[in-house]
């Protein structure tokens, strides 16, 4: 029972952070063309999740962890300003890549960590690009850009977030978030979420 409540507070704190994250460097990178965000914010998602499952020994927190941020990112749905796709769209993507991530986990091996990094980028991506062509269909999308761009586009994409992941999974340990699982009170994960929320609606309602 003691594992099970400290694995929790473990995923709501990492959910919350990866929220908090998506709510302030997530707004700040859509300013750039469409489809860099991405490219930064994978990485940044996977981070977070894979903290959670180091630390909880539980491949199933990837997809807690993500089902939290995708919840701190729905909270934009009683803005009446916000059209419901703007927010299906990402919470989409962060579920998504929890999935990624999650069968990433499953057969990563850290000697190939090169290959298994750029592999991972453009698992990321593809998967992305064909959710939007076929299920969503958003107004701006990667599945409107011509071939040229969309090639280029999933290329960078690749490059960036896969170079990310592979300085994380070489530092690993290093750059491991440090987290006292048996001092976490449940008050430090709900604040957290509580901010992520606050920052989410406060960014929607400026950007």
């Amino acid at each position: 029972m003691k594992n099970k409540t400290k694995n929790l507070r473990i995923i709501i704190l990492m959910g919350a952070l990866w929220g908090i994250c998506e709510a302030t460097i997530g707004y700040g990178l859509h300013f750039l063309p469409y489809g860099f965000s991405g490219m930064f914010m994978f990485p940044i998602g996977m981070y977070f999740m894979y903290n959670a499952y180091k630390k909880t020994d539980n491949k199933n927190a990837i997809l807690w962890v993500a089902v939290i941020a995708a919840m701190i990112k729905c909270i934009d749905f009683i803005l009446p300003s916000r059209s419901p796709m703007s927010v299906i769209n990402p919470a989409t993507s962060i579920l998504l890549e929890s999935l990624v991530v999650f069968a990433f986990a499953k057969v990563y091996r850290s000697k190939r960590v090169v290959a298994s990094s750029y592999a991972l980028g453009l698992t990321w991506v593809l998967v992305f690009g064909l959710f939007q062509t076929f299920m969503f269909k958003p107004e701006i999308g990667l599945y409107q850009l011509p071939l040229s761009q969309y090639i280029l586009s999933l290329l960078s994409n690749v490059l960036v977030s896969g170079t990310l992941v592979m300085i994380y999974l070489k530092n690993e340990a290093a750059l491991q978030w440090e987290v006292n699982a048996p001092k976490l009170s449940y008050a430090i994960p709900i604040l957290t979420v509580l901010l992520a929320l606050a920052l989410e609606l406060g960014n929607s309602l400026i950007v």
